[in-house]
Order: C-alpha cells, then structure tokens, then sequence
C-alpha cells in the first residue's frame, strides 16, 4: 500500500513538472481567443477584452444574410460618418470581410493598452449602430 502511494506520487510529480514546463514563457500558443458574430446590425458581443502584447485568435462568423466586414481602428481613432476604408485606410489596424453565412479564423496582436473601436464598414451598417468597443489591458 506505501509502495502504490509512492509510485503515484511520483507519477504525479513528474507529470506536474512536465506539465509546468509546456506553459513557460517561451510558448507561442495564443494567449486569447475571440468568437464574435455578425448579424444584420450588430457584433455580438458588443464589449470585448483580450491582453495587449499577446497574440489574439479571431473566430468570425457572419450569421447575417449580407456582407460584413470587423474592422480595428487604429487606438485612438474614431470613425468619421460617412466611413469609407478607402479614404479613412490610415485610421485602420486590422480588417477582415465574409461573405453573408461563412466563418474564418484570423489572428491579430494589439500593440498597446486602450481602447479600439470596431466597426462594419459596409455602407449603412455603422450608420445602423453596428459597432463595438475592443479594451486591450
């Protein structure tokens, strides 16, 4: 019975050793994941959080019957009615764009604290209040 006890502490311990080793600082494993939906005229969560510094994995899946697109303003930048993407390409930081009833999965890393405002360009959605708020920390 002491010998069992033994050998599955044992195991234990070196299963918690390996364990700690995989999760160091040196992992490129994506630190967050963001699943967010788009619909006919919202983003869904509206408020998101994701650690700046840190690579973010975007699952995005347009559930809405048209286009849209999940566009990162650049910290500090505010959209300007009308937006255009073309005219305004220097307030964007990151940009994606599905086809009405597809997903996809992209990664993006925010490179400081803040805010940053989301937006779907497509004519007439920002204008129908489809927005959201990215907090990095």
């Amino acid at each position: 019975m002491v010998k069992r006890i033994f050998v599955f502490a044992l195991v234990m311990l070196v299963l918690s050793i390996m364990l700690s080793a995989c999760g160091g600082q040196g992992s490129s494993a994506i630190s967050t994941t963001l699943n967010v939906e788009m619909s006919e005229f919202v983003f869904t969560p509206k408020d998101l959080a994701v650690p700046a510094g840190k690579e973010i994995a975007l699952n995005l899946k347009n559930d809405g019957s048209i286009e849209h697109d999940f566009i990162i303003l650049k910290k500090g930048v505010s959209a300007v009615l009308p937006f255009n993407a073309e005219t305004q390409k220097d307030g964007i930081f990151f940009e994606a764009r599905l086809n009405a009833g597809k997903s996809e999965m992209y990664t993006f890393t925010l490179p400081e604290a803040g805010d940053y405002e989301i937006i779907c360009s497509v004519p007439g959605h920002l204008e129908a209040g489809m927005k959201a708020r990215l907090s990095a920390r």
